[in-house]
């Protein structure tokens, strides 16, 4: 039972009914379906890049952009629905944003160059980035810091599964037929998702708090950065993610390439780090109550850095023996798994600092999550020299910059 003092009368409502799961549960499921927006854009349709440049006629590095413009319109979309959210309410938003998606995702499917689909791409993702910004204001809106933490643990558990199913649902549509409809896919989620909200989805921001200018709405950005312990929470969640991105980007060429394992055996090595991390999400609302957020910050980003010391000295050197495998592997499985301590904390934490604008506050964090990823992505790519080693270094820098930030953090 969630014991904090609600924050309006919807959730007061809920408290006194009953359990989260047994009467929020299609709200529940809705704002993790919200949340999974980009790992269901991106990983969807991996299997079918080849498909993509080979009937489009581009090249292997020119199809790969489609998921760089992706993450960096996620981003921009954030920025943009996060204050908007707070000024206009989070319905009306949702609504736009993933209208937006829905739309585009149409206009992917019909793409008829990679132009055309680079483009379509970047407004997909600029109307999915409403999404999962607003996902988390509403969870901030509904509940206080610690049952926040406990619910977007929750639902990130749910969101972790994406990564796992969509690359598989992805390979089965394209048996179908295909690539162009696992775009289709996309539309009708985004179009299911669009429904939902509007027939579960109560208006969670106060009146008050929608009355604001929307220049007030935007100046959140500021009134949150200047914030010493938001900047730290921002850079602790977005390092971490960061480190994660490194990971999902170099770990293909590493094991199968470098290790020479299989793609099915990749796959299931792929999946369980997944697992971790969800494993490390259900601790993380189990303790939370107890410890309070930032203790589990703080650990998390801890456990993170040494995973990635355990990358980096697999790397270094430079062998191929089993036992250089198995520490990348448990590494990764340290590092990519305790992020579930950190991301649902920092974020309720960073809410929980800014109520009254948890859309910016939202957005920002998100920003970070995904600029920083596409960076740490591109940095993967950029110094690949057939060795693990640049993947692991980006790893350790960025795993180690979460540690700095949440060692920095006030209890």
């Amino acid at each position: 039972m969630l014991n904090e003092p609600p924050h309006n009368a919807y959730n007061a409502q809920s408290l006194r009914t009953g359990s989260l799961f047994v009467i929020k549960r299609p709200m529940f499921f809705l704002l993790a379906a919200l949340a999974a927006f980009a790992p269901l854009a991106i990983d969807l349709y991996l299997p079918s890049l080849a498909a993509i440049g080979a009937e489009l006629q581009a090249p292997a590095g020119r199809v790969q952009q489609t998921v760089t413009v992706f993450l960096a319109g996620f981003a921009l979309g954030m920025l943009f629905y996060g204050p908007l959210s707070d000024r206009f309410g989070r319905r009306r938003m949702i609504f736009a944003g993933t209208t937006v998606f829905v739309l585009a995702s149409v206009a992917c499917m019909l793409a008829q160059t990679i132009e055309q689909l680079l483009v379509f791409r970047l407004i997909q993702a600029f109307g999915g980035g409403a999404a999962a910004v607003i996902s988390r204001a509403v969870i901030r809106d509904l509940f206080g810091e610690t049952d926040s933490a406990r619910v977007m643990a929750m639902v990130a558990m749910v969101t972790s599964l994406a990564p796992m199913i969509a690359p598989l649902l992805g390979a089965y549509i394209l048996e179908l037929g295909s690539w162009r409809y696992e775009f289709l896919a996309l539309a009708l989620f985004g179009a299911l998702c669009t429904v939902a909200a509007y027939a579960l989805l109560p208006e969670t921001l106060s009146k008050v708090r929608s009355q604001s200018s929307l220049g007030h709405a935007f100046r959140g950005y500021r009134t949150v950065w200047e914030q010493r312990d938001a900047r730290l929470l921002i850079i602790a969640g977005g390092a971490h993610f960061a480190a994660m991105f490194a990971y999902i980007t170099g770990t293909p060429f590493v094991y199968i390439e470098f290790f020479g394992l299989s793609e099915k055996t990749y796959a299931v090595l792929f999946g369980s780090n997944i697992l971790t991390l969800i494993g490390f999400g259900y601790a993380s609302t189990r303790l939370v109550k107890r410890t309070g957020t930032t203790p589990l910050v703080k650990t998390g980003s801890a456990l993170g850095l040494l995973g990635a010391l355990m990358v980096l000295v697999s790397a270094w050197s430079a062998g191929t023996a089993s036992w250089n495998l198995g520490l990348m592997v448990a590494g990764f499985l340290l590092c990519v798994g305790s992020l579930g301590f950190v991301a649902p904390n920092t974020t309720a934490q960073l809410l929980g600092k800014h109520p009254k604008n948890a859309g910016a506050a939202s957005a920002l964090y998100g920003c970070a999550q995904f600029g920083l990823g596409g960076l740490a992505s591109w940095a993967v790519s950029v110094v690949h020299d057939d060795t693990s080693l640049p993947m692991a270094a980006t790893v350790v820098a960025f795993a180690a910059l979460a540690c700095w930030a949440s060692i920095r953090l006030k209890r």
